[in-house]
């Protein structure tokens, strides 16, 4: 708990880099805790490379260059195999995970599992034993069309680029289609593996504007005409965090903008699969203009490490030799897993429809318990968007959940500026395993806003 409330503190700033931590006895102190508990988690945090400890001097903040994935994507607690987890709770037997954007299913462990043997069984020699490159199997690439939306499923091979998720994507699409000095826009609020992947590609970026239908065209048309804007990196459907889709209409406005400025348009719709009523997205809307990202992660299981990318066959081509440079190929073994799964078309079918419908069930007893403060509720599919009351600021909410059992995630961890998100929280409402489980930590949840100006110890 203590190594949580310094990771937080570190993550949303109120440790700043370079800053020096409190000694020892006094942390200990403030904390009510032994010298010696302090002091382990002094210790952890340094394993982690959140601190560096200096003799003579203290410990200090790591610079963010110098920090690793476990601050940018922190968890509460680090996840241990599910097969020693209580199948009651969504990590440990005493914390209630609401903070990763898991999306809990009764198929994926069995499908997966299915998907690797008869992949294993199949495969022949040159497949598991030889180099492959980027471009990827055109047959292969076929098969998979299965886990796209209507709307793209004719799409020819030339288009289509197998890679490593959604988040490869993303990456690869930055590093191959923009250069030095090339300008990234994006939305106020977004995945924190987007401002990630720009931070790692050493590109620049801008904020576009956001409304309750998406991104605000004449902000849009302001950057353009404004910088060097190269793409666009959107999420339309399900957004996270906020929950909003993108009406066809304004996705028309903004496609056209886009191709009047020559801005390349990168949409991450990982959670598309689970909004069947949703517009065409853009690479459907603006073919020549546009890349579609998404992955299995949410659909199946975040372990097959697979997704896809639809483009015009020239972008595709340099995404592909960015995946050779990178790590010259994608898994074939798990590639055919992949199109093992996509063979099921009775199970791709149905698992939309069963996730969804226990999407709804959540949705309401989210908003049954939460009221008002769920955001959007009617598109919440895979989390929930809620709003905080002025009287308790989203670090102490998320402070006092997790003293309470409830792992959660402060609306400022997607924040792309200073004010986004500040008064908010994001709940993952689909990753507990059963609905109860979502129902005991909303319950606390709710307990917490009742009482609002009860503040927990502070360190800090």
């Amino acid at each position: 708990m203590l190594e949580t409330l310094f990771k937080q503190a570190i993550s949303n700033g109120t440790l700043k880099p370079g800053e020096k931590l409190p000694p020892l006895r006094i942390a200990a102190w403030n904390a009510k805790c032994s010298l010696g508990t302090m002091s382990r988690v002094y210790t952890s945090l340094e394993r982690k490379g959140l601190v560096s400890a200096e003799v003579g001097r203290g410990t200090f903040v790591q610079e963010k260059s110098k920090i690793g994935a476990d601050i940018i994507f922190s968890r509460s607690v680090k996840t241990k195999a599910r097969a020693e987890v209580n199948d009651t709770t969504s990590i440990t037997p005493d914390i209630i995970d609401l903070g990763m954007n898991a999306i809990t299913n009764e198929w994926g462990e069995n499908l997966i599992r299915w998907a690797l043997r008869r992949a294993a069984e199949k495969a022949s020699s040159l497949t598991l034993m030889t180099y492959k490159d980027g471009f990827g199997d055109p047959s292969q690439k076929l098969l998979m069309r299965n886990f796209l939306p209507r709307s793209l499923q004719n799409t020819s091979d030339e288009r289509t680029m197998i890679n490593h998720g959604a988040q490869n994507g993303i990456f690869t699409a930055l590093s191959r289609l923009t250069s030095p000095g090339d300008i990234v826009c994006i939305e106020p609020l977004s995945y924190p593996g987007i401002s990630a992947a720009i931070s790692q590609t050493g590109r620049s970026s801008v904020i576009v504007d956001m409304d309750s239908k998406g991104i605000c065209p004449a902000s849009f048309e302001k950057l353009c005409k404004e910088g060097r804007i190269r793409i666009l990196v959107t999420t339309a459907t399900g957004h996270n965090p906020t929950c909003i889709t993108t009406p066809l209409a304004r996705r028309k406005i903004i496609g056209a903008l886009a191709e009047k400025y020559n801005v390349l348009i990168a949409e991450d719709d990982i959670y598309g699969f689970l909004y069947p009523e949703a517009p065409a997205p853009y690479a459907a809307l603006f073919p020549d203009n546009a890349i579609y990202l998404t992955s299995l992660a949410k659909r199946i299981t975040p372990s097959l490490r697979i997704g896809l990318a639809i483009a015009p066959p020239h972008i595709t081509m340099l995404m592909a030799q960015g995946i050779t440079a990178q790590t010259w190929m994608v898994s074939p073994i798990l590639v055919a897993a992949a199109t093992e799964i996509s063979g099921r078309k009775d199970d791709l079918a149905s698992i939309p429809k069963a996730v969804t419908t226990q999407a709804q069930e959540r949705g309401e007893l989210t908003k049954n318990i939460l009221g008002c403060k769920v955001k959007n509720i009617d598109t919440c599919r895979s989390h929930a968007w809620i709003e905080l009351p002025p009287s308790i600021s989203a670090d102490t909410f998320v402070k006092r959940a997790e003293l309470s059992g409830v792992h959660i995630m402060a609306g400022h961890r997607f924040a792309n500026n200073s004010s986004a998100g500040r008064s908010n929280i994001r709940l993952s409402i689909m990753a507990p395993r059963q609905k109860m489980i979502l129902k005991t930590a909303l319950v606390k949840l709710e307990a917490i806003l009742s009482t609002p100006n009860e503040n927990p110890y502070e360190l800090f």
